[in-house]
């Protein structure tokens, strides 16, 4: 059963030559079911790293922005507290400065003398009225 070089070559279908690298196929790989599916792929996972990373900056991001808020709100309560304990302190002064003594002790170092004798005045009804 020697083949002649002739008989091989008519042994040879089209589906041989194509799978042998000899013929190419008329389609380009691009138009083949799997490139159309590895292509979806790709494309699909692109989209996940790109959803995926999005999520992720905007957790940082959100993230961020309550960490300032709080170092803000606590740095608010710490002033509201100082200005608390001032107000505190202002109330006592103002309490002390309106005692009798402390006024009477104002009152002489301002030569301020007592009133001896004390008058009121009436007014009549119908000047009141008008």
């Amino acid at each position: 059963m020697g083949q002649t070089p002739t008989q091989v070559k008519t042994n040879m279908t089209v589906a041989n030559l194509v799978h042998s690298n000899i013929v190419r196929p008329r389609c380009p790989i691009y138009r083949t079911e799997s490139f159309r599916t590895a292509k979806a792929k790709r494309c699909t996972v692109g989209i996940l790293v790109f959803a995926i990373s999005l999520a992720g900056f905007l957790y940082v991001f959100a993230t961020n922005n309550i960490a300032v808020k709080g170092y803000k709100i606590s740095s608010l309560q710490k002033q509201a507290n100082e200005l608390e304990t001032i107000n505190k302190n202002l109330q006592v002064e103002v309490s002390n400065l309106k005692s009798i003594n402390v006024l009477e002790a104002m009152s002489e170092d301002l030569e301020m003398v007592k009133a001896q004798k004390i008058e009121y005045v009436s007014l009549p009804k119908a000047s009141a009225m008008k």
